[in-house]
């Protein structure tokens, strides 16, 4: 039967090997079930990181503003 889900090879050293057979033992899930989840919780991870450092440069933008602007001077008529 034909899968939709794509493959991929993964080399794992014996400590990784034991460690993932150890999990999916105690789930009773298949290594690969095991494997694709963890490796969806780190993708998730790194788009985490990414966010919070963009936060951070954000808010260092923000505090080295000179001047604020209000709503109405942006939309509204400009100020000089």
């Amino acid at each position: 039967m034909a899968t939709t889900k794509q493959r991929i090879l993964i080399t794992l050293t014996p400590e990784m090997a034991r460690e993932l057979s150890k999990r999916a033992k105690a789930a009773q899930t298949p290594r690969a079930t095991i494997a694709a989840h963890l490796l969806h919780n780190a993708i998730h991870d790194i788009s985490d990181e990414e966010d919070r450092y963009l936060s951070v440069m954000g808010d260092k933008i923000f505090s080295q503003t000179k001047r604020w602007y209000t709503h109405k001077e942006v939309l509204g008529k400009r100020v000089r």
